[in-house]
């Protein structure tokens, strides 16, 4: 059985919020079938949809028969990140394809759309690619190096169609708290798992954070609450690819410091603003942030201070010229 999976989601990225249609990326699906009309299901083959395309090529074992066949489809992506109803019983979406009877050939179904109740929790599945493809780890199959093979921690995010709103990352579980209509912003989604990402990077050694709640971007907090914010809504414009940080229901912050803002490391978005020129093509970071991201792994910074005057130098990366320039424009200076 071969088709693509598809979902229909409110894009808070675009202006007016329309209600777009995505495929699901790296989602996992399962074969299932029968051998009689009436009889019980076995499953027969798993994988995940193209990275690609959301495509799926779903094989039963030719030497297995099967009177019907369908695919049930999961909210995760291997066992690296996954969207569950709750906390306690980390159950995942699911859904069926239409039944079909079993055949010796190919058959193609078309596209497959996730039950409307349940497209965001695919809309995360789908956004979370994102973060992943940018990792900067080569070295071992989890989020950062930090894990070894075989002992790789799973994206868990708790998510309910509530129609809420009000997301976070839970330091005790790890998981990700994500209300019912966060998920149609992407940004939203990326930070929230930047929060995770950051605390894989750290390990055992994420700081205390003090003077966080609540933590507006363009006042000032504290030395440590700007980083502990402002590295996950960098790392939501970085791989989203732009400056700014988008709101569930389409409102906009952009870093690009207006001058209402006020200044230092305090302020979350005037940190934010230097990482991503930091890490700007043709900027001295050589337009990417791998080293900033070992930077983090290394000397777990605790404020932009720390990373500035710490991680930078230890891992050779440039604190003078260009990139001096680039601090002292966002109005942090040392």
């Amino acid at each position: 059985m071969s088709g693509t999976l598809a979902f229909d989601a409110t894009d808070s990225e675009t202006a007016g919020k329309p209600t777009v249609t995505s495929v699901a990326r790296n989602a996992n699906w399962e074969l299932w079938g029968s051998s009689t009309a009436s009889g019980p299901e076995t499953r027969l083959a798993t994988g995940i949809t193209s990275y690609r395309d959301g495509t799926f090529h779903a094989c039963a074992p030719a030497d297995r028969p099967m009177a019907q066949l369908r695919v049930k489809f999961l909210s995760s992506s291997t066992k690296t990140w996954r969207v569950v109803s709750d906390a306690r019983s980390l159950q995942e979406y699911s859904f069926f394809s239409a039944t079909r009877p079993g055949t010796s050939g190919a058959q193609q179904v078309g596209t497959v759309k996730v039950p409307a109740e349940m497209a965001l929790a695919w809309k995360t599945v789908d956004t979370t690619n994102k973060l992943w493809w940018s990792r900067a780890n080569t070295q071992t199959p989890c989020w950062t190096r930090t894990e070894a093979v075989g002992q790789c921690t799973q994206l868990t995010y708790v998510w309910k169609n509530d129609g809420k709103k009000g997301s976070w990352w839970d330091g005790g579980t790890g998981y990700v708290m994500l209300a019912g209509l966060d998920p149609r912003s992407q940004h939203l989604v990326l930070h929230e798992a930047g929060h995770f990402f950051l605390s894989k990077l750290y390990g055992r050694n994420v700081p205390q954070v003090t003077d966080c709640n609540p933590h507006p971007m363009d006042r000032r907090t504290s030395e440590t609450c700007a980083v502990w914010e402002g590295f996950p809504d960098a790392v939501a414009a970085y791989v989203m690819g732009d400056r700014r940080y988008v709101f569930s229901d389409g409102a906009v912050t952009d870093f690009d410091q207006p001058n209402d803002w006020q200044t230092g490391d305090q302020v979350e978005g005037r940190v934010v603003g230097a990482f991503l020129d930091l890490w700007a093509r043709g900027g001295p970071d050589g337009g990417t942030w791998d080293r900033t991201v070992e930077a983090m792994t290394t000397s777990h910074p605790g404020t932009f201070r720390d990373y500035w005057l710490k991680a930078r130098p230890a891992a050779g990366l440039p604190v003078t010229g260009q990139a001096r320039s680039i601090v002292e424009n966002h109005t942090i200076r040392y």
